[in-house]
């Protein structure tokens, strides 16, 4: 579905004091608007969802109406209770991780190492614009 910009008038002045009726643009565009936060009863729909010690791919989790955005709030907001990293098989209740598999969620270490240094990266050339 394509987004179309809203138009909306307002009134602005100049240095005069004139009146002038100025078109504004404004998208409703996903990235814009504000995400509702995970509710207490989702996560804990989730977790039970989790108890069969299993990993669940985020298909899997569709059929229960979690969206990939929800999934990746209520792992975020869980406190830690589910295990979820890059190259996983998907979401566990970290109650039932391995040992091994603790050590593999280090992946989110090197990932969170490689967002740091590619921010670091566009701050150089924004710092030259300034």
């Amino acid at each position: 579905m394509v987004r179309r910009p809203s138009r909306c008038l307002y009134m602005q002045h100049d240095h005069t004091g004139a009146h002038h009726h100025v078109a504004s643009t404004t998208f409703d565009l996903p990235l814009f608007r504000e995400r509702n936060r995970p509710t207490d009863r989702q996560l804990e729909y989730l977790l039970s969802i989790l108890r069969d010690g299993r990993w669940h791919t985020a298909k899997e989790l569709k059929v229960y109406g979690f969206s990939d955005r929800e999934l990746r709030d209520l792992v975020e907001n869980s406190d830690g209770q589910i295990l979820s990293f890059p190259g996983s098989p998907g979401y566990k209740l970290f109650d039932h991780v391995t040992i091994d598999e603790i050590e593999q969620a280090k992946a989110l270490l090197n990932q969170g190492r490689a967002m740091i240094r590619r921010f670091l990266r566009y701050r150089k050339p924004y710092h030259r614009r300034t």
